[in-house]
């Protein structure tokens, strides 16, 4: 429970990666951590789950329908492809969260 009005914003992106990355699933959740780190500038990782976490780690936009379908041909189902594609989501997006964090705090405790 929190005591104050304002979110616990670390709390809950914790709590977002545990849903995500270590949640229940059709695919194994060491995948979807390792999709999720690639996304997020991490190694690189099996085909064809690399080109597809990597793109959308870059820019998600540029995405291609080959990449999302050669996912899903090895996921084997769409719900398998999503969580695959959600977690290289979720990757990237923390990822600059937590460099918007560091910059506003650095921000503020720089002299005036």
């Amino acid at each position: 429970m929190m005591t104050s009005s304002r979110p616990d914003h670390h709390a809950l992106a914790e709590t977002l990666k545990r849903r995500v990355f270590q949640g229940p699933g059709e695919t194994d959740p060491a995948l979807r951590q390792r999709v999720a780190a690639r996304a997020a500038g991490g190694p690189p990782i099996e085909a064809p789950y690399d080109d597809l976490a990597r793109q959308i780690g870059e820019a998600a936009s540029g995405t291609t329908d080959a990449q999302v379908a050669d996912v899903l041909a090895a996921a084997r189902s769409e719900k398998a492809a999503f969580e695959l594609i959600a977690a290289a989501a979720t990757g990237a997006a923390l990822l600059r969260w937590e460099r918007s964090i560091k910059a506003l705090e650095e921000a503020r405790h720089a002299p005036a």
